[in-house]
């Protein structure tokens, strides 16, 4: 399964410590600009049948699976030390992104974006809001701690993961994330590659639908109530 196309190029030194929140104070500025502030009237709930779903999904900007996708079983590591597994995934729906902390745009602007979903989803009354976990496909650099504090300066509910080559290579094959580190330069900084789309997982673990960018926080939240409307109650 290869649906993320759309592939990210990106160079950039380490990142020092105390330049990280100016970076995504920018970044979420920039986003901020960019969101329409107008929230559509909820829906009524009523009974559709697959077809209908199916039908109401061509009008999304979101690519949404006529069947989902379940993931492989995979162990990571939580920014805390704690062992995570694709189990964890169960009982909520949620954003699932793959990126690195050295990242210099695509990956702050699009935990930005991630973040401001939340806040949007939160004053629309949506409960429980979906959570949102970050892998990075970088694990030599990217620590659990070093995630642990990249992915706090986004929103305190994105979990950050890093784990073995061999894990993230699993999960990431399974889902069509394509990546590809290449040779350090002199001074040890070397480019990621990476594709860029957000993946939305529902509350059984499976891949559910994808978004290619760009992404923008107010298609996000629209689309994601109404995937959850539509599919929520699929098994």
């Amino acid at each position: 399964m290869a649906f993320p196309g759309h592939w990210h190029n990106a160079r950039m030194p380490a990142v020092r410590s105390f330049a990280l929140p100016l970076i995504v104070a920018f970044v979420a500025a920039i986003a901020a600009a960019a969101t329409v502030l107008l929230w559509p009237a909820p829906e009524h709930a009523s009974s559709r049948d697959s077809n209908t779903a199916v039908n109401a999904d061509r009008g999304l900007v979101a690519t949404v699976l006529p069947r989902p996708r379940s993931l492989p079983a995979v162990t990571l590591t939580a920014p805390d030390g704690r062992r995570w597994t694709t189990s964890d995934l169960s009982g909520n729906w949620h954003f699932l992104f793959f990126g690195f902390t050295h990242c210099p745009d695509v990956c702050p602007m699009t935990l930005a974006d991630l973040a401001g979903t939340l806040q949007r989803l939160a004053d629309n009354g949506t409960r429980p809001l979906p959570g949102v976990v970050f892998v990075s496909v970088d694990p030599g650099r990217d620590t659990p701690e070093r995630l642990g504090d990249y992915v706090s300066h986004f929103h305190d509910d994105v979990v950050g993961l890093t784990g073995e080559r061999d894990a993230i290579d699993t999960l990431t094959s399974a889902l069509g994330i394509s990546y590809t580190l290449h040779a350090p330069d002199a001074n040890g900084d070397y480019a990621v590659d990476h594709s860029a789309a957000i993946l939305l997982l529902d509350p059984e673990g499976r891949l559910r639908a994808l978004w290619q960018p760009p992404h923008g926080r107010e298609v996000l939240a629209e689309e994601f109530r109404q995937i959850q409307q539509r599919h929520g109650g699929e098994t």
